[in-house]
């Protein structure tokens, strides 16, 4: 392989000066153009791909070479090519691919043979994912696409932005790729341009995607282990090619779902390896048609060389068709060491037997002493693949053997680095910077002719926007005040200070709000950031709050720095004064409670006013470990109701007192305060990512994470009353069980260690939600419970518990079967303290309908007796 490798690039080298152009056009037999063809040159490890209109290009050294052009549905076609210092035009029609019944033995089951095929392509399928530990290629990437439907209220804006109906825009790149087992992918991007919608440097997600494995994507791979209880397969045909004989697999889903694929895929005899693939996906208001296509790249491994995405998508009145193409080719790759490769030799060797008619060939590979463990598991791991009746248990059991064969093949088994370097994207400093004809010599696959024009008008416009003045003038106007700011609100970039200032508008609607205690409210929120390229980072936000029945004007300055960037180390500072819910941490969303107080006199929100100045800092003390202390001064003081206006409710509601309900007067009287509070939070082995000196954890992970908080409240300090001390304990985890299935739970117990003296606002309170109508609300809240009346300062336990599945009772049925979106969704959360006794609900809901409802129906129990049933609506906005 090496060998190979090193002769390649001699000879590359040694002919780039003379490299000529080879170009055409790939049709049919009928002369109809067939796009995203692919020409190959294996002795060269390097190819092209056809454009839409079945056009390709591609520099050859002279010499001669023989290139094969394929794509799905049609024969492979090999010809032979001379070059000789100039170009070379070659037109190549491909026959309809030639399919015939495969000879096979009928099984006294009645099942189809390609059960047979996928249980042996399944069973390979750890083989075929670590056969090669590491490669570098080139990648060329084009998006082509066109917006096909605007809804009439974004016509105009889009249009200021140059985007209209039916105008394609382009995007494009070429990439050097380096992997490296098992996720290690590094990234330079050679060059790229877009014509429009800006400009896409990466083509991971395109080439990279193994259909082994493609649960981290969310859909399950027909040769994923699973695969035979959610899809039929049917064995269509077969065809020969490369070589091989080729089994053409039907995949069927045996349910609707946003997370199955259907079409053909294509299944080498005797090797099990994918030969292509023609598959759809039906996402949300999306469908994707995606072909790939395998080559030899050595004697023994295929990788893929071209892909193609055809995306469609139509929703809530937009529209858009996309088009990818990806050609790949200059593959080097490495053998994975770790791997015995011996059942592929010894398929290689049966075949060429069978062919040349020759004597018995012994396998001279493999040279080492076997024990008698490792010599009976490779005597059953050749019995099962030979077998021409293997059953789902064979299979499976295969399976398993083949990856315990590859494990133990590994020089020791090493932990999972905890940086996260899946996607390590280095940007040549030029890469934008590349002129029409770099692309016209560089470019592997042609452009259309909208194509073409698209970027004519994008360089003409370029050649304005590069100017000096049109610079300044988009600099200025990024800067530049205007009284429309006044009304709408503003971000002014400083992009050569890296710095931005972020002003409100008269007419921003979201920050109204209404509640009793204040009446309405008007929120001016302000913000300063500026931050540097080694993870400093500075804020500065002053926010004024302005509450039109009482005529008082509240007001916060807050401000934090990051002083590094690796240890996630800050500091930060926020004062003033606000009115606060007693629930600060958890309490009633302030939209939910202006409409359930407008339309039902339901004034839930129960406020207190607080002037305070709050001193803080965090910081890794390792890695996923976490410490977070503050100290708060805060002078408290009790608020009462100062309006009753409301649009409509019943006639016999009365809004409440600004008191919380069953809460004794003296807790919530005028205090003063100074609290001082301490988290450790912990998740082992929590990986990360390092962008520009910053450490970013991951949060989706399956590890559990342990908490302990210890709250003091400090009295005779600057007139502190005060006096109480808490430490609670939390675990909290969420992980996978099955595919598109997901547990959380959580579990918090904490207790009051002394109580000589607490307020309201020092309790324990709980996060709950007792109207109809929530709002984007955390899983681990309390449906039925009222606010306030369950808060407490005794020793405490709450736990939740939320199962969410694409599949468990109603999408089984058929009408839901068809919801591409819906998931359904168990949970149950219990809370008890001195006060409130086993308290427990269950429920089960409905998520995502319509992409922004949720609805539950919830039945809450006091101890062993059902006391409250209730129906929940939940907006995700």
């Amino acid at each position: 392989m090496i060998k190979f490798t090193i002769s390649s690039l001699l000879l590359l080298c040694s002919l780039l000066s003379n490299a000529q152009q080879i170009t055409g056009t790939i049709s049919d037999t009928d002369g109809n153009a067939i796009p995203f063809a692919n020409i190959y040159i294996k002795t060269l490890a390097t190819g092209t791909t056809s454009n839409i209109d079945g056009q390709y290009q591609l520099d050859l050294p002279n010499g001669e070479w023989e290139l094969e052009y394929r794509y799905l549905g049609f024969k492979t076609k090999n010809v032979k090519v001379s070059i000789n210092n100039k170009d070379v035009e070659m037109n190549v029609a491909l026959a309809p691919q030639t399919y015939q019944l495969k000879e096979v033995k009928v099984l006294a089951s009645g099942e189809d043979p390609a059960y047979y095929v996928m249980r042996k392509a399944i069973a390979m399928g750890d083989y075929y994912t670590k056969q090669v530990s590491e490669y570098n290629n080139t990648v060329y990437l084009k998006g082509s696409g066109k917006i096909t439907s605007v809804p009439r209220l974004f016509k105009k804006k889009l249009a200021e932005e140059g985007i209209t109906e039916n105008k394609t825009f382009v995007t494009e790149n070429i990439s050097k790729i380096h992997f490296e087992l098992p996720d290690k992918i590094e990234e330079e991007v050679i060059s790229v341009r877009s014509s429009g919608l800006g400009e896409q440097t990466n083509p991971m997600q395109f080439i990279t995607a193994n259909l082994y494995d493609t649960k981290d994507d969310g859909f399950i791979s027909p040769l994923d282990k699973t695969a035979f209880s959610v899809y039929k397969f049917q064995l269509e045909s077969v065809f020969e090619d490369q070589g091989r004989m080729i089994n053409r697999i039907k995949v069927t889903p045996k349910r609707k779902g946003k997370d199955l694929f259907r079409g053909f895929l294509n299944i080498a005899e005797n090797f099990w390896n994918i030969h292509s693939a023609d598959l759809q996906l039906n996402l949300p208001m999306t469908d994707v048609h995606m072909h790939q296509l395998y080559a030899p790249v050595n004697e023994s491994v295929w990788m893929p060389v071209s892909f193609d995405f055809d995306v469609n998508f139509k929703g809530m009145g937009f529209g858009m068709n996309m088009i990818y193409v990806a050609s790949i080719k200059d593959y080097q790759i490495t053998l994975n060491p770790d791997l015995d490769h011996d059942y592929l030799k010894q398929q290689e060797l049966a075949l060429k037997q069978e062919a040349e008619s020759i004597m018995e060939v012994t396998n001279q590979q493999d040279s080492k002493v076997l024990s008698v463990k490792e010599k009976k598991r490779k005597n059953e791991i050749q019995n099962l693949l030979e077998k021409d009746d293997m059953n789902n248990s064979e299979m499976r059991k295969l399976y398993r053997l083949m990856e315990k064969e590859n494990q133990e093949k590994r020089a020791e088994k090493v932990k999972e680095p905890l940086e996260i370097k899946i996607e390590k994207l280095k940007i040549a400093k030029d890469a934008k910077d590349k002129d029409s004809l770099y692309w016209t010599q560089m470019r592997p696959i042609p452009l259309s002719e909208d194509e073409k024009i698209s970027f004519t008008k994008k360089d003409s416009i370029e050649i304005v926007r590069n100017t000096p003045e049109y610079k300044d003038s988009v600099r200025q106007a990024n800067r530049k005040f205007k009284f429309k700011h006044v009304l709408f609100g503003k971000t002014y970039q400083y992009k050569d200070e890296n710095s931005s200032l972020t002003v409100p508008g008269l007419f921003a609607f979201d920050k109204i709000s209404y509640n009793t205690v204040q009446g309405f409210t008007f929120n001016a929120p302000f913000r300063y950031t500026k931050k540097d390229t080694i993870g400093h980072y500075f804020d500065l936000s002053p926010d004024f709050t302005y509450a039109f029945s009482r005529k008082h004007l509240d007001y916060s300055l807050s401000s934090r720095y990051r002083y590094n960037g690796m240890k996630r180390a800050w500091i930060g500072f926020k004062g003033g004064s606000k009115a606060v819910d007693f629930n600060e941490e958890s309490g009633i969303n302030p939209m939910l409670n202006m409409m359930t107080s407008l339309y039902y006199k339901d004034n839930h929100l129960k406020l207190y006013d607080k002037n305070y100045v709050n001193i803080w800092h965090e910081t890794d003390l390792a890695n996923g470990l976490n410490l977070h202390t503050e100290l708060e001064y805060a002078n408290r003081k009790q608020l009462y109701n100062t309006n009753k206006f409301y649009f409509t409710g019943p006639k016999d509601n009365a809004y409440t007192p600004n008191i919380p309900a069953g809460v004794n007067p003296e807790l919530i009287r005028d205090n003063k305060a100074l609290t001082f509070i301490a988290q450790l939070e912990y998740t082992p082995r929590n990986r990360y990512t390092i962008k520009k000196g910053v450490k970013s954890m991951v949060n989706y992970h399956s590890q559990p994470t342990f908490s302990m908080l210890y709250k003091q409240g400090i009295s005779d300090v600057f007139d502190s009353e005060t006096d109480y001390s808490l430490l609670e304990v939390s675990v909290k985890q969420a992980f996978d069980i099955g595919f598109n299935d997901r547990l959380n739970y959580s579990v918090r117990a904490g207790s009051f260690l002394t109580n000589k003296q607490t307020f309201f606002a020092d309790y324990r309170h709980f996060n709950t939600s007792k109207p109809v109508l929530m709002f984007a609300n955390k899983w681990d809240t309390f449906r039925l419970l009222d606010y306030y009346q369950h808060s407490t300062t005794e020793d405490y336990l709450e736990a939740h518990l939320q199962y969410t599945s694409d599949r468990f009772l109603l999408k089984r049925l058929p009408i839901l079967n068809n919801s591409m979106v819906i998931q359904e969704r168990l949970f149950a959360n219990y809370l008890t303290h001195a006060d409130k006794k086993n308290y427990w609900e269950v429920g089960y809901g409905l998520s995502q309908i319509f992409l922004l409802l949720d609805v539950e129906v919830v039945w809450s129990f006091d101890g062993k007796h059902h006391q409250d049933t209730g129906i929940k609506l939940k907006l995700n906005f």
